[in-house]
């Protein structure tokens, strides 16, 4: 999860589950799945979202700062009273969800 705060705060978050997640990192740093630590997809993770909230702040024009990527459990992004608009994209392998919030407390 990233937040970009600012005039038009927009909270981005991506998830999927550990398969999901290891396949993305693999293919992503070329290394096989099983040579790869719980770390090492983490901070993949983090990188994939500074990345994905780059491009989205910058079809949405914003003149914000990016805060930092952070890793967190998936349940309480599933269960915030917080109105998220998700996005999946799926594939043979993978599924992964953007999400996206107007802020986030």
């Amino acid at each position: 999860m990233l937040s970009i705060p600012g005039s038009k705060p927009v909270t981005i978050a991506l998830s999927s589950d550990r398969q999901g997640c290891a396949a993305l990192a693999a293919a992503m740093l070329m290394m096989d799945e099983d040579d790869l630590d719980l770390a090492m997809i983490d901070d993949f993770m983090r990188e994939l979202v500074n990345m994905t909230a780059g491009q989205i702040k910058g079809e949405l024009h914003l003149d914000q700062a990016l805060g930092l990527p952070r890793v967190i459990d998936g349940e309480p992004l599933l269960t915030s009273p917080v109105a998220w608009t998700h996005h999946v994209l799926d594939s043979d392998k993978i599924t992964i969800v953007i999400s996206l919030v107007a802020s986030i407390a």
